[in-house]
């Protein structure tokens, strides 16, 4: 008896398991585009555009990231197809460019905008500007040399 009860509840979430793995999400048939722009300044007001920067763009339903440059003013647009189901999710995108420091990863919700445009709408505004961290690690790094120096010379 105990030998059957185990075997069907086993049975019944193995079922379960693979019935969650397998289902995808429902877009009803309508695209999703993430959009947004890079700026060279925190202050979105005061900056400028930065043309010609990779951002990438993960949808966590599919997890692949897809990329694509941004133009001369800094916007950049990203589509998904119905069938990768990046609807009715979060959306995270980063930018990079030679000579600038990666962004940081931003996140925004993907809205529903079907009643009106059939499409769902992720916007995500990226600022590619050095971190803090960055300045103050490498005047740790100096100040360290610095200081060996001195103290050496003594």
């Amino acid at each position: 008896m105990k030998k059957t009860l185990m075997l069907s509840i086993a049975l019944l979430s193995l079922v379960l398991m693979i019935s969650a793995v397998s289902a995808t999400v429902d877009c009803g048939g309508n695209k999703t585009l993430i959009a947004g722009k890079i700026y060279d300044s925190p202050n979105f007001e005061n900056a400028s555009g930065v043309p010609d920067a990779t951002v990438y763009v993960t949808c966590p339903i599919n997890s692949t990231p897809k990329n694509t440059t941004s133009l001369g003013d800094g916007t950049y647009s990203i589509e998904y197809s119905s069938e990768e189901g990046c609807c009715n999710t979060k959306a995270s995108a980063y930018a990079e460019k030679y000579g600038f420091p990666p962004s940081n990863t931003q996140t925004a919700d993907v809205q529903d905008y079907t009643k009106n445009f059939d499409l769902y709408l992720g916007v995500i505004n990226l600022a590619l500007i050095p971190e803090f961290g960055f300045f103050v690690g490498t005047l740790t790094l100096l100040s360290a040399v610095g200081v060996f120096f001195l103290v050496r010379r003594k």
